[in-house]
């Protein structure tokens, strides 16, 4: 019996990273012109993490927003968390270099299956990784599990620009430009055309904000940066009481 569709596209997703990682980061840099940097700043400061708190980083990639976490002072314990472990292998390398690793653990792991107890994190980041979890509803109530309650989740993700005058030009870079500029740079333009496109099947912010909520996260609020090409959403962990 073949894989069910959830395994087999994770998996799918999973060679796909691998295969671009050597030029993974280079690319994210180049193709936002840097606003990652400043996105996944932005994200993280929302996040407000308590000083010396334990910290999931999901979807990690290369670390970026674990090094963000870091970097901003508080004192974190982070694990980042990615099914790629070749990215996660590169992140490693990046912690080294930034004098972060004794801050940073790395764990390979799906996000649909987390290898935590309950109630393990104070805090809870994905950054651009929502849309690549093959059953996100289970992912984002793993999130849900995982933190402590009155925890927080912190959700920074790709949106579709509403404007008249700015959306079509973002849509003709997003389906022309970067695909032809991503798949130059890293060999695999088809991975580069997933990225569009996977924003296109994504849901509204106002359909994230519905998937978390029926994860069990109350109080989600939406702030978008950017010309709307990208949003923030934070969800608190409902208390359970007695």
């Amino acid at each position: 019996m073949g894989a069910d569709p959830a395994t087999a596209r994770r998996e799918e997703v999973r060679r796909m990273f691998a295969s671009i990682v050597g030029r993974y980061d280079l690319l994210n840099r180049l193709l936002s012109l840097r606003r990652d940097v400043y996105w996944r700043r932005v994200a993280v400061a929302l996040g407000e993490v308590p000083r010396g708190g334990d910290v999931l980083d999901l979807c990690a990639g290369t670390g970026d927003v674990a090094l963000e976490i870091v970097r901003q002072g508080s004192g974190a314990r982070v694990i980042a968390v990615d099914n790629c472990e070749p990215m996660l292998i590169r992140g490693l390398h990046k912690a080294k270099r930034a004098n972060a690793a004794d801050q940073i653990r790395f764990a390979v792991a799906p996000a649909e299956e987390l290898p935590f107890a309950d109630a393990t994190f104070d805090r809870a980041f994905v950054a651009f990784g929502v849309r690549n979890i093959a059953d996100r509803r289970r992912g984002l109530r793993e999130m849900a599990r995982v933190l402590k309650p009155d925890g927080r989740a912190i959700i920074l993700e790709f949106s579709t620009p509403s404007s008249p005058l700015f959306g079509p030009l973002y849509r003709f870079y997003s389906h022309r430009i970067l695909p032809w500029i991503g798949g130059l740079l890293s060999g695999n333009r088809a991975a580069y055309e997933y990225l569009p496109a996977s924003v296109d099947g994504f849901p509204s912010p106002e359909g994230l904000q519905a998937l978390m909520e029926d994860a069990g996260f109350i109080d989600v609020s939406v702030v978008h940066l950017t010309f709307r090409i990208v949003t923030v959403h934070q969800g608190r962990k409902v208390t359970r009481h007695g």
